[in-house]
């Protein structure tokens, strides 16, 4: 598995695999129990916390999974990334697994 500095993700922008900026990353947070998330800066400038495991790539983009809500209707899976072949939501507009478009 492939590991990132916090030089390598500081500037990149945020996108739900639907499409949805998020925002940028603004920073990395850490505690002493081993979580780790990203501090993300929407565009009304307020931060908020996405914690590391929503992260599915990292690329030109950070690409992470959409909210709880979201996720708990469960995507169906049937396309693949046309540049890794990870199995991807027919809608995601982003790959999961490399962070690449893929429109």
């Amino acid at each position: 598995m492939k590991s990132f500095r916090k030089e390598d993700v500081v500037g990149k922008t945020v996108i739900e695999t639907s499409g949805a900026v998020k925002g940028k990353v603004a920073d990395v947070l850490f505690d002493l129990g081993g979580a780790v998330s990203l501090v993300v800066r929407g565009a009304d400038g307020k931060d908020s916390q996405v914690p590391i495991a929503r992260v599915t790539g990292i690329s030109e983009h950070v690409v992470v999974k959409g909210d709880q809500a979201s996720e708990a209707a469960g995507p169906t899976m049937g396309a693949t990334c046309k540049f890794c072949g990870a199995p991807r939501a027919p809608g995601d507009r982003w790959c999961p697994s490399c962070g690449r478009s893929q429109t």
